[in-house]
Formats: structure tokens, C-alpha cells, sequence
């Protein structure tokens, strides 16, 4: 069976921590991404347990009576308390190297390892299409496993990846139009 994963950056939020809501700007692009999905079915729905990933769904949860599973797995970690004057390079740095991270102190091969098993185990279900809302720092791990050299780099707040699994085929395309 052909898997249809979309891949779904949330809306804009007011910040980085767990308990971040959407800005009112989010509240609203979440509010387009029901109209953007009433074109594609939806079977299934995971989302990262932060406010901002769940409240990017919740929307169109509501209106299509679809539950919303939350798995850790494809939660973003938390930043050090450092802050960051280039945290797109700090983004880019994971791709190239194998020791822990300044971000978050685990590894870029932690992270993308959680994330793909997160991934492997929605191709195992026996569910055509699911959308799973996560983070600017897990997304671009999932799409390079998928697509090397994907332009994690032009992600956008929101965003959305439709990954299409059929047997051994896999095929990654940016769905969203902002």
C-alpha cells in the first residue's frame, strides 16, 4: 500500500518553549491549513506534545473528528539556555557532524534516529495518510534521510512535505504554497 506521510511544520507560535501557544498570526494559519487539507484525506494525525504543534492541527481535528496522537518522538528539543546569534548555523552543523550538539546536547544521529522510527512505524500501521506536525529542528532531519541535500533551509511557518512511500519508491515534494 502507498503511504502518504505529510510532513508539517507548525504555525507561528510566541516562542521556542513547550508551553509556547500560536500567535495570532498561527492561530490563523492553522485556521488555512483546514482549508489547505480539505483537498487531501486524512486518516491518521500525530503531532509532536508541544502547545504549538497540537494547536497547529487541532482545527482541523475538530472539524474532520480525527483524535490527535502525540508521540515524543518527533517533539524538538529544547535549546541550551545560550542564545544563539546564528541558529540556522547551528541548524546546518548537524548534518555535517557526529558529536553532541550545542542545541540540545544530543546528537544529530539521536535525533534523526527517533524521528525515522517514528516514520518506519506510521509505514507499518495500516493507515493510508497521516500528518504529522513537528519542528524546524526535526523536520529537515526527517526530509535529509529522505532527500539529501533537501532545503530544510526554506521552511516556513507553516509548511508541509507530502512523503510517499510505495514499497521500495520513496518520493519527497514541498505541498505547501505560502
Amino acid at each position: 500500500m502507498t503511504k502518504n506521510i505529510y510532513i508539517v511544520r507548525h504555525c507561528k507560535a510566541e516562542g521556542q518553549n513547550p508551553e509556547a501557544p500560536l500567535t495570532t498570526l498561527g492561530e490563523q494559519q492553522a485556521l488555512d491549513l483546514v482549508e489547505f487539507f480539505k483537498n487531501y484525506e486524512v486518516n491518521r494525525i500525530i503531532s509532536s506534545p508541544y502547545i504549538r504543534a497540537v494547536g497547529t492541527i487541532e482545527p482541523y481535528a475538530k472539524e474532520n473528528n480525527v483524535p490527535i496522537e502525540v508521540d515524543r518522538r518527533i517533539a524538538e528539543r529544547l535549546m541550551n539556555q545560550q542564545l544563539f546569534s546564528s541558529w540556522m548555523g547551528k541548524l546546518r552543523e548537524q548534518f555535517s557532524k557526529t558529536e553532541l550538539s550545542v542545541i540540545d546536547r544530543k546528537s544529530p544521529q539521536d535525533k534523526r534516529a527517533r524521528s525515522i522510527e517514528a516514520i518506519e512505524d506510521i509505514q507499518k500501521r495500516n493507515v493510508k495518510n497521516t500528518v504529522i506536525v513537528s519542528h524546524g529542528g526535526v523536520i529537515p532531519l526527517i526530509l535529509d534521510h529522505f532527500k539529501k541535500k533537501s532545503r530544510y533551509h526554506r521552511l516556513t511557518n507553516p509548511d508541509v512535505h507530502l512523503l510517499t512511500i510505495d514499497g521500495k519508491r520513496t518520493t519527497i515534494n514541498r505541498i505547501w504554497n505560502p
